[in-house]
């Protein structure tokens, strides 16, 4: 039987990943960490900062962003490269993206063809690949019914 992981589990993984970069273990850091692992979703610095206020009254947008860029080069989160403002992933795993231009709502794409594609042509190109991304814009099914 699988469970979902304790605040403490969520703790300890953010903890390990930020002392093993020699970095400090913050209330905010832990804060922050403990709203995007509640659950998969994309989210802007400014939706998590209005889930933070509650209890965290006194957070600033720049930390919000700041954090989300470390959580980012730790492997916690995924930016994703999408028109307007920045979005992160709390899945960090490789896997697209669908954008839809009408709504702006992003989903989950269920394929890799897409990203070997890219590196394969970047590759082929002389390019040393460190990852790849697939984002396709269009507009969503919910806008076009």
């Amino acid at each position: 039987m699988s469970t979902a992981p304790t605040p403490t589990d969520v703790d300890a993984d953010l903890v390990g990943r930020l002392r093993g970069a020699g970095l400090r273990v913050t209330p905010q850091r832990l804060a922050l960490h403990r709203l995007i692992a509640a659950e998969h979703r994309h989210l802007t610095a400014e939706a998590l900062l209005r889930e933070a206020s509650a209890t965290l009254p006194g957070l600033a947008l720049p930390t919000v962003y700041s954090t989300l860029e470390l959580f980012a080069e730790l492997g916690v989160v995924r930016r994703v490269a999408v028109p307007g403002a920045a979005r992160y992933d709390t899945d960090p795993t490789p896997h697209d993206h669908f954008t839809c231009v009408r709504c702006g709502q992003l989903y989950d794409l269920d394929t890799s063809a897409g990203r070997a594609a890219a590196r394969r042509a970047a590759e082929s190109a002389g390019h040393a690949v460190e990852s790849a991304s697939v984002v396709v814009s269009g507009v969503c099914a919910a806008c076009l019914a």
